[in-house]
């Protein structure tokens, strides 16, 4: 009997874990071939499908698999007299590969109803075709386990071992450049600039990086090129606006060179570490010039829910729909990106350059106690994008309880903040390193009717702080002009003395000394259409263009037209000036400016 049962649980967990494997293979090409062809529904290619999902796929379908064999095998046994066990066994396994595979070219484009159908009824003519060979497909199946597992492996050391080695030649590769300042640059998610208390805010959230302020430069009137991490993100790395990068539809390409890259030509140790593990990644293109990227992977919840199929359908149908989950099980939080950003640090003595994207500050609103009921009694987390709740109605005091968790996550940040500053102290690192604080967009937290960002391109949204501090940056500076956060490369390169000309737009540090230069560049932003999300956001109609002056903001909708505000007197962009006609000379002068700078009528 006991024999008789370790064979029958041999034979069916074979087939299993044969059976996962193939699907997870499969599923490896699928989810990441369709994703650079881009062919892959929205919610799926934001998914985290990189090199990695060609070996975590199939590591994911072979336990799933092997757990659904065991399963069979504990019931399957006792019936196996009275029902054709081996047969259902091999339906149920035909139909969960034939499902993933399906799914994964399906999903989006009809509904997952008729998604179970198609593959059902797929899975029936596998099924048909396998069951007339059930002997042989037993055999073939015993025989190829071996040789499919070891292609799994194989993949796993290509991927893992092959970035792995292809850092180290590069990091021993790097030219002599002992003497040179660390650079770290550090971008709070999410983070608008009159929220921080150095920037006028009533409450205290920000004491750390006020002190910081205080002991560098602080760019009082700092603008974001988008309203969203992606397109300000490549701007922020290649020092280029939108209109020229074009990485807002599409992932960031070559065509021009990133500070990553030019610091790594000058001697430097390049690494970047993302909590937005949506956008700012290796697969929207912001890998290039770093040695070292560290994105999705980074723990078991992750890998499973954002790097496979059956993980993720577990997030969107299991957590989200039917167990109401609201959280981000897969958020990496500060904590984490500060240990793995010093453990990097600790491997080499060459400078480095590290681009620190923190996470913690964006929707949902839920930083941990004691920040989350800091600045009111609140739970957050009722704007969360993550489910789809992208504006919920809310009454003044849950808004303001939104905006009290908001402000409970920027004050936990700067405390991760100093924590990382304490350690790169207690390593004597801090002597000679530059580091630059900014944010990649703002948030709109009821400002024009509207929450979260990617909106509008109202001040809200795009005034984001910028703090230069460190080696070699004066004390003290407060600049009072409109600048662009895609100047950080430019400005990195003429700190270290090494402007090559790579970046065209102007250095910061022209400003340090307090006056203007003439023909000083007024920053622009730019955001794009975007279907589906809240009806109330300009953006869900068309695309929208910025120009901020040194007392004015240009605002272009290609559908709702002009606006333009006195942000000085009106930083809350209540009175429209568009229509008084002594606005008209200012209005032809932004018109003419960003058709000069685009090359082309603003919107064609």
């Amino acid at each position: 009997m006991k024999d008789s049962f370790k064979d029958f649980a041999q034979k069916t967990l074979t087939l299993a874990v044969t059976f996962g494997l193939i699907t997870g293979l499969g599923e490896g090409i699928l989810l990441f071939g369709l994703r650079q062809l881009e062919l892959l529904t929205w919610r799926l290619q934001n998914r985290a499908y990189w090199y990695e999902t060609l070996w975590i796929a199939p590591l994911v379908d072979v336990i799933l698999f092997a757990l659904a064999g065991f399963a069979l095998t504990l019931i399957g046994f006792p019936l196996r007299k009275k029902i054709p066990v081996n047969k259902i066994s091999l339906f149920l396994l035909s139909f969960l590969a034939v499902f993933d595979w399906v799914f994964i070219i399906l999903f989006g484009r009809i509904s997952l109803a008729p998604i179970l159908i198609l593959a059902a009824g797929a899975s029936v003519q596998v099924f048909n075709a396998l069951s007339k060979r059930e002997q042989a497909v037993e055999r073939s199946s015993q025989r190829s386990l071996k040789w499919l597992a070891g292609v799994g492996l194989a993949v796993f050391v290509i991927v893992q071992g092959g970035g792995w080695v292809n850092e180290k030649m590069k990091t021993s590769q790097l030219r002599d450049n002992a003497d040179a300042p660390n650079i770290i640059v550090i971008v709070v998610d999410t983070l608008r600039a009159d929220h921080l208390s150095s920037y006028g805010y009533e409450r205290e959230t920000s004491p750390f990086m006020d002190g910081l302020a205080a002991e560098g430069v602080r760019f009082e009137n700092a603008i974001s090129p988008s309203s969203w991490t992606q397109p300000s993100h490549a701007s922020m790395l290649t020092g280029r606006y939108t209109y020229e990068h074009q990485a807002e539809t599409r992932p960031l390409d070559d065509t021009y060179p990133t500070i990553g890259e030019v610091l790594q030509a000058q001697g430097y140790r390049t690494g970047a570490f993302s909590a937005n593990t949506l956008f700012f990644t290796r697969r929207q293109g912001f890998g290039r010039g770093f040695l070292h990227f560290e994105d999705n992977y980074q723990s078991v919840s992750d890998a499973f829910l954002n790097s496979s199929l059956y993980g993720y359908l577990f997030d969107y149908y299991g957590l989200r729909k039917a167990l109401n989950y609201e959280g981000v099980p897969t958020r990496r939080l500060a904590p984490e990106i500060n240990r793995s950003a010093l453990q990097w640090i600790d491997q080499g003595d060459q400078p480095f350059f590290v681009f620190i994207n923190y996470f913690d500050v964006h929707d949902p609103y839920t930083p941990p106690e004691p920040y989350l009921s800091k600045y009111g009694q609140t739970q957050g987390g009722l704007i969360n994008g993550f489910i789809e709740r992208y504006h919920p109605e809310l009454t003044p005091e849950q808004l303001q309880s939104e905006i009290d968790a908001y402000d409970g996550s920027i004050n936990y940040v700067d405390d991760q903040i100093s924590a990382l500053f304490a350690e790169l102290e207690s390593r004597g690192e801090l002597e000679n390193t530059i580091v630059i604080i900014t944010a990649d967009h703002g948030e709109s937290l009821g400002e024009h009717g509207l929450l979260q960002h990617s909106a509008s391109l109202y001040r809200q949204e795009i005034h984001v702080p910028l703090i230069v501090w460190g080696a070699g940056v004066p004390s003290g500076i407060i600049v009072d002009t409109p600048v662009s956060t895609a100047s950080l490369p430019v400005t990195i390169m003429q700190l270290l003395g090494a402007n090559d000309g790579a970046f065209p737009s102007q250095p910061l540090t022209k400003l340090f000394g307090g006056s203007v230069p003439p023909g000083w560049a007024q920053p622009i932003s730019e955001v794009a259409q975007f279907d589906g999300a809240a009806e109330q956001n300009p953006t869900t109609y068309g695309e929208m263009k910025s120009v901020v002056g040194d007392q004015l903001q240009y605002i272009v909708h290609e559908e709702f037209g002009e606006v333009l505000y006195n942000w000085r007197d009106d930083p809350q962009e209540q009175s429209n000036l568009a229509n008084d006609p002594a606005s008209a000379s200012a209005l032809d002068g932004f018109r003419s400016y960003l058709e000069g700078l685009i090359g082309s009528p603003i919107f064609k």
